[in-house]
């Protein structure tokens, strides 16, 4: 099968009375790269940041997408009549989410050990904690995408396809665990890891979920 081609068939959601249908397909890496300005603008878009920020995530995204095992879903919106092709500049992607293999060599890696010691697990329980899982390091859909199970759809797909069993992530902690990343983690059976945890130089806390394959 080519490298450029998706390789499962796509999720779509239909859009009622509408001629546009969005699909979640799988995306290689050559997608992503092509693709990296727009989906940056997504994830600025979503999580409201400043357009300042696009050259740093650019180049951790760039790093992110050489890491082993990247698995990336890309939310496409295309014609009804048109298959959803992530190669298409003109299917605009409205989502966008991917996971890697995590490693000892990467920063979220030891910065989660750093949090698992300070909690009091022993630095061989953290190295348990840690073995063998995805960071599923980013999923986000642009605001006006939202609230139609894009989120959903992109996440179940990456759960389907992650080689690893167990797919580790952080998130902004919220009162009550009111809000609609939140509801999605749970909904999808992650559970807690660590809680209000502080990563340098960053002022809020976070918390840091996991799910294993049953």
């Amino acid at each position: 099968m080519p490298q450029d081609m998706p390789q499962d068939a796509p999720h779509t959601i239909p859009a009622t009375g509408s001629p546009l249908r969005v699909s979640v397909v799988s995306a290689t890496n050559r997608h992503f790269i092509s693709r990296l300005d727009e989906l940056i603008d997504i994830h600025l878009a979503a999580m409201d940041y400043p357009k300042e920020t696009h050259a740093q995530r650019k180049s951790l995204w760039i790093y992110n997408g050489s890491q082993p095992d990247f698995t990336c879903s890309m939310a496409l919106l295309h014609r009804a009549e048109e298959q959803p092709d992530p190669s298409n500049p003109r299917q605009r992607c409205v989502g966008i989410g991917f996971t890697f293999r995590g490693s000892p060599n990467t920063w979220w890696y030891r910065q989660v050990a750093r949090g698992l010691v300070l909690n009091g697990n022993s630095r061989t329980e953290a190295t348990r904690i840690l073995h063998a899982y995805a960071e599923l390091s980013e999923i986000h859909v642009l605001p006006a995408a939202q609230g139609e199970g894009v989120g959903t759809t992109i996440l179940n797909d990456l759960l389907e396809r992650t080689p690893q069993n167990t797919v580790m992530l952080s998130t902004p902690e919220v009162e009550g665990e009111a809000n609609a990343a939140w509801q999605l983690y749970r909904k999808a059976g992650f559970t807690d890891v660590l809680r209000n945890f502080k990563f340098p130089a960053d002022p809020r806390p976070f918390g840091i979920l996991q799910r294993t394959r049953p």
